[in-house]
């Protein structure tokens, strides 16, 4: 029997709550599910839930975890990214998946893929 089922909830600190908001709402284009003013904002994605919490006085520790996100068009992503001023490598094109890294405001690393 495994103790470890899925994954319920990833999240990770933010500095700055409204900047984070803006990027995971307005950039990636995620539905807000749940929000409790600075200390709490919550996204659906495929079943899973990703958060921002609790804002901080200064920058959040790095190196937290790393969500990988599934996409539908990971050049349409770069684009966003792009006009957002936003941090990311170039597309890794593979042969079976389309994949870029990118990092949000707070410079926690996130991965978008797009299989082919």
């Amino acid at each position: 029997m495994s103790l470890i089922e899925g994954i319920e909830t990833v999240y990770y600190q933010t500095a700055n709550m409204e900047e984070s908001v803006r990027f995971y709402t307005e950039v990636l284009g995620l539905t807000l599910k749940n929000r409790h003013g600075i200390d709490w904002a919550e996204y659906e994605i495929g079943g899973i839930d990703v958060a921002i919490a609790g804002e901080l006085a200064r920058k959040p520790q790095q190196g937290g975890a790393t969500v990988v996100f599934k996409s539908g068009d990971v050049e349409a992503l770069r684009d966003a990214l792009q006009a957002a001023d936003a941090q990311f490598d170039p597309i890794d094109d593979s042969g079976g998946a389309k994949m870029i890294n990118f990092e949000d405001p707070d410079k926690n690393k996130l991965i978008a893929v797009e299989p082919l």
